[in-house]
């Protein structure tokens, strides 16, 4: 036996959807459980309108199902015991795995993710089976897929129960791993049961796929530990192993690639002397060069406020673009999205560049000023 503790990743704030889908669904059993007692043929009907089928289905199942597990008290050829650990075990993982990725994401943004993400597992079961299904095994799943993609080579804190107590910390690529082999066993008949596995396969994929898609875009924080970062620099590690090897010639050819282009000292001369001017004539004339050439964190955001104060609206918006990119999780970060909410709607007539950055900086903890400025923007978009 095992019980899945945490990671070793450090949440920037309290998981508050995490917390609440979690009390939402122990709520809806303990409910399901009192019926039971009272008219065990109502908690059946309960639970039946909540679980998602193909054969019957309703507009509101692709949710509901989430919400509703295995009772003790229904009829079923499963054994209580199974029951109670199939909801003791998705809330388990819900804890463990929505908490992180949770901490990457703003309240809205989150909560949208999760419940899509089990609806389209449940969705996919539906295509693939008559039977119906209920839990928070898809929503687990997309969560899980998304952790893969968002902290790949952090580890869990499993508690082994098996002759001696223990904890270890078990790399996640491998304990998601072992779930993903288990359920491609069971989806190809190797493992009996009524496991709904196509919905856990089908929550892999869509978190992972869903989570690379959003990682370039303001839905997730950025960091070093996720997939694509850890891929530049094993590129980059690759790259520098090749150049130590390389002969004279080859590793001048390098270092010369390597090269800030002379623009870059131009620009940051530009922001020094506050020559707004200078600086914009600087990024017209180089829109074409590499984007892997940045500024500094203080030098970007300088030029951003410096085109911002001296109207040069577009190339102000980019500059604090690129500032979130790679620093989305600073503490300027919530004013540089409140300022460029601000610039997309009035300025530059782009409200649905806007609206996102907005409901992002709505999710943070803001001053009334700064909230109701964001609120007005808002609204601004929608019209």
């Amino acid at each position: 036996m095992f019980l899945l503790l945490g990671t070793d990743l450090s949440g920037s704030r309290r998981p508050v959807i995490t917390e609440a889908l979690i009390i939402l669904m122990m709520l809806a059993y303990l409910l399901v459980l009192v019926i039971g007692v009272i008219d065990q043929e109502l908690a059946t009907q309960i639970v039946s309108s909540m679980a998602l089928s193909s054969t019957d289905m309703q507009w509101w199942q692709p949710i509901t199902y989430q919400f509703a597990h295995d009772n003790p008290l229904l009829e079923g050829t499963e054994h209580p015991l199974w029951r109670l650990l199939h909801l003791g075990g998705n809330l388990m993982c819900l804890w463990v795995f929505g908490a992180a990725v949770e901490s990457r994401m703003g309240l809205m943004g989150f909560s949208v993710f999760a419940l899509l993400g089990g609806a389209v597992a449940g969705l996919l079961h539906a295509a693939s089976s008559p039977a119906p299904v209920i839990g928070a095994s898809g929503m687990v799943g997309a969560l899980a897929g998304a952790f893969l993609v968002l902290a790949p080579m952090c580890r869990v804190k499993v508690l082994i129960i098996f002759i001696l107590i223990r904890i270890w910390w078990i790399p996640a690529l491998w304990v998601i791993g072992i779930w993903i082999a288990m359920d491609l066993a069971g989806w190809a008949g190797l493992t009996g049961g009524n496991t709904a596995y196509v919905a856990h396969l089908g929550g892999y994929l869509w978190g992972a796929t869903t989570a690379l898609a959003l990682l370039p875009t303001p839905a997730i924080r950025r960091s070093d530990q996720d997939l694509p970062a850890l891929l530049h620099r094993r590129r980059r590690r690759k790259e520098w192993k090749q150049t130590i090897h390389a002969s004279p010639a080859q590793r001048r050819v390098a270092e010369k690639k390597d090269r800030p282009p002379p623009f870059l000292a131009e620009l940051r001369s530009a922001i020094k002397n506050e020559d707004a001017n200078q600086a914009a004539n600087i990024l017209n004339e180089q829109v074409t060069e590499s984007s892997d050439i940045t500024l500094t964190e203080p030098d970007q955001l300088a030029l951003a406020n410096l085109l911002q104060a001296n109207g040069h609206r577009a190339l102000a918006a980019e500059a604090y673009q690129r500032y979130l990119t790679r620093w989305s999780s600073s503490a300027q970060a919530t004013e540089v999205r409140l300022l460029l909410g601000l610039l997309l709607v009035r300025s530059l007539n782009k409200p649905d560049q806007a609206i996102p950055l907005l409901k992002q900086v709505m999710a943070e903890r803001l001053d009334d000023s700064r909230r109701s400025l964001a609120e007005r923007l808002l609204q601004e978009a929608a019209t």
